[in-house]
């Protein structure tokens, strides 16, 4: 009962109410909204890959990458 109980708990706070019979396996829980199936981001990411070296076969040489004005210079 007391597991019951966490569980309800947890749901109540993500916004879900229960759609299916106690003792049921699977998913028994539903958005209250109604869409289920989709996944909301909290945040969304920026990316940010800026290399700080670059290796340029050709020359062989290494290249360091500004990160302001991402002009390569070389080492």
């Amino acid at each position: 009962m007391f597991t019951r109980l966490v569980e309800w708990f947890k749901a109540t706070r993500r916004g879900e109410v229960r759609v299916a019979a106690p003792g049921v396996r699977g998913r028994v829980y539903a958005r209250a909204g109604g869409d289920s199936g989709q996944v909301r981001a909290k945040t969304t990411l920026k990316p940010a890959l800026t290399p700080t070296r670059v290796y340029r076969a050709a020359e062989d040489a290494w290249y360091r990458r500004d990160p302001k004005t991402g002009e390569l210079t070389r080492e």
